[in-house]
């Protein structure tokens, strides 16, 4: 049986290690794939997992996010450069096996490092010609790259019955015996009617939209006066001349010094808004702990939705039971100024019917840009701010 290696840096490109497994899966189902959150038990010794999977694996795929050459540890040293680094470990011992197509995979906006910015034993990797995914045609770079992975000895084909493909994730929901009896085969077509309804408030599309906080420091130019000519004396004709007074010359002060951009806020925790295009918001509640970041949003009644409408219309008569509402969580973490969320989506309180991530950028202290994308690779540019609003259920 086929099998596939994706090695990644949990805080750079977590949330899009999280969709390639899926899609992956989607594309391949008899293909293995390999990913450390999911693949390693609970006890096993990771190092050993690591290795006997690099050792039977056919394809590794290396994702390139944006700090992934810069990320640094807790004494402000590179990680590439420390030898016993696990990512650097698993790729340089994929490099050095026979028959295994190790791809570097630029995510994020990355670009390839070069090989002369890595560890000696990575040279190997800055010479492989990288596939780039990106946001905005992720399904199609992701199509580029199937092709790709088939065309490999010891690769099956890609499947084409899509519509009985699931999602991993979708294995691992729990459900109770008052949740959604939603089928396998029935999680993929919910998805759907999630991304087609981005556009609406509930939020499973695209929920975000851009609202610009601009801080503007002016300051207030002084000028100094000149002082007004004194009047001249009345004198008589022919006059001895009088001497002529030195003229001050007025010293204009120096412009004043540029106001620093303020740091960013370090504490997210809080509560959030999230406004989309079309204006309609939502709110989220963050908390951090460390570098680690949690978010959720509240339950978001779908019953009153156009679309959700028709849509349960046929899931109560198949089934008896429709959504009735759908909410956010996801976990990530902050490096610098960016942070990154691998995000699920539930509906009737805990039947996860869809995944996605959410990369931001910190601009101040009460807001966040940056791109939302779902498994089905729709994107959109977004902007988060902070508000007072009650904490999300």
């Amino acid at each position: 049986m086929a099998r596939l290696f994706i090695s990644y840096r949990r805080k750079d490109s977590s949330g899009y290690a999280q969709t390639l497994h899926e899609d992956v899966l989607q594309a391949f189902p008899g293909m293995e794939v390999f990913r450390d959150l999911e693949s390693i038990a609970a006890g096993e010794d990771f190092v050993d997992a690591i290795e006997r999977e690099l050792d039977r694996c056919n394809v590794v795929l290396v994702l390139v996010g944006p700090h992934w050459l810069s990320m640094t540890d807790a004494q402000g040293k590179r990680r590439l450069d420390n030898p016993n680094d696990p990512v650097r470990m698993e790729i340089a011992r994929a490099l050095t096996r026979r028959g295994v197509r190790v791809i570097p995979v630029l995510v994020g906006g990355a670009t390839m490092p070069d090989a002369a910015e890595l560890p000696d034993e990575l040279s190997a990797l800055g010479r492989r010609n990288a596939h780039e995914m990106t946001d905005k045609r992720w399904q199609y770079d992701f199509g580029e790259l199937c092709g790709v992975l088939e065309k490999l000895p010891g690769m099956p084909m890609r499947s084409t019955a899509t519509d009985s493909a699931t999602h991993s994730t979708s294995d691992r929901s729990a459900t109770g015996d008052d949740d959604l009896p939603l089928p396998e085969s029935f999680r993929k077509p919910v998805g759907r009617v999630i991304g087609a309804a981005r556009k609406f408030v509930w939020g499973v599309g695209i929920f975000f939209t851009f609202i610009l906080v601009v801080a503007v420091f002016v300051g207030e130019e002084e000028t100094t006066p000149q002082p007004a000519p004194a009047p001249a004396p009345f004198v008589a004709d022919d006059p001895a001349p009088a001497p002529v007074a030195p003229v001050a010359v007025a010293t204009l002060p120096a412009p004043a010094a540029p106001v620093p951009e303020p740091e960013p806020e370090r504490d997210l925790t809080g509560n959030w808004t999230m406004v989309d295009a079309q204006g309609e918001r939502i709110p989220l509640t963050l908390t951090r702990q460390g570098n680690d970041l949690t978010l959720r949003s509240p339950r978001i009644n779908v019953t009153q939705h156009p679309v959700w409408q028709v849509y349960n219309a046929v899931l109560i008569q198949t089934y008896g039971q429709g959504v009735t509402d759908v909410h956010f969580e996801g976990a990530g973490d902050v490096y610098e100024r960016d942070v990154n969320f691998a995000l699920n989506i539930f509906a009737n309180g805990n039947v996860m019917i869809n995944t996605g991530s959410l990369s931001l950028r910190v601009a101040n202290s009460s807001t966040m840009t940056g791109t939302l994308r779902y498994n089905s690779g729709e994107t959109s540019v977004v902007t988060v701010s902070r508000s007072s609003g009650a904490a999300a259920n």
